[in-house]
């Protein structure tokens, strides 16, 4: 039973919900395209890319040590081998790849 209980709770852990507080990929990263002063930024229901307005983030999935992040308008994109202060952003639509660094 314990081992259910364990499996059960993984599995809800694993799904989610873009509101959820304290993830580790929460914060405001600089790299590729981003720097501290025009960051990526996501943070509960919200992400924005450099220079760019807002977007509602509407699903959030993490599998291993991947996370995959999806916006209001369909676009997502993947955040992988996320650290306490890196990470990578990667978008499947545009094939770009960014090292992000978490701003302080």
């Amino acid at each position: 039973m314990k081992v259910l209980s364990s499996f059960l709770l993984v599995a809800q852990l694993a799904a989610l919900p873009a509101s959820a507080a304290g993830r580790p990929i929460d914060g405001k990263w600089s790299g590729g395209p981003a720097s501290c002063s025009l960051p990526f930024a996501i943070s509960g229901r919200t992400y924005v890319a450099p220079g760019a307005t807002p977007k509602r983030v509407v699903k959030v999935e993490r599998s291993g040590g991947w996370w995959r992040i999806e916006l209001a308008d369909r676009y997502a994109f993947v955040l992988m081998n996320v650290k306490p202060a890196t990470m990578t952003w990667h978008s499947p639509a545009s094939g770009d790849t960014f090292d992000l660094t978490r701003c302080h």
